[in-house]
């Protein structure tokens, strides 16, 4: 048991997705995005933590031979079961979160033409645009080290 109900995990994604087309100023989206990012990352730490210490669960986990613990990249907890079952994590998702992706392609993504997800740049941008996607690209790393910490 977990002390929320599915329906809250529901309803603060589906308020994530749709903040994401609201129109407001950039600095009031940052900040927005800051106060849900951290109050979702509360909650998933609290299921996470809530799994790990379900001693007859993860007994039940251990005991079962698994080969592989196949996880979203973007959620910790998969990989941290992993970690703890001492198996290998299968990865899927089409992009890494913070940039890993392109860290460990060393695929450039500049900020000065690349739109960033969630910035509505095109990718024809002007200064003005440019300025945003680069603010965006900087508040990325804060953010992960948000959800991360």
């Amino acid at each position: 048991p977990v002390p929320f109900r599915r329906e809250d995990v529901e309803a603060a994604f589906t308020r994530l997705g749709h903040g994401v087309f609201e129109k407001e100023p950039l600095l009031q989206r940052v900040v927005k995005t800051y106060k849900k990012v951290k109050e979702d990352s509360a909650l998933l730490l609290s299921a996470c933590s809530h799994l790990l210490h379900n001693k007859e669960l993860m007994a039940s986990l251990a005991e079962s031979n698994f080969d592989a613990v196949l996880t979203d990249p973007f959620l910790p907890c998969g990989p941290i079961v992993a970690l703890y079952l001492a198996l290998p994590a299968v990865f899927f998702l089409n992009a890494l979160p913070c940039g890993l992706d392109f860290q460990g392609t060393q695929c450039p993504s500049p900020p000065s033409y690349v739109p960033r997800a969630l910035s509505l740049n095109s990718d024809h941008m002007t200064f003005l645009p440019r300025v945003k996607n680069m603010l965006i690209f900087l508040s990325e790393s804060f953010l992960c080290n948000v959800v991360y910490s």
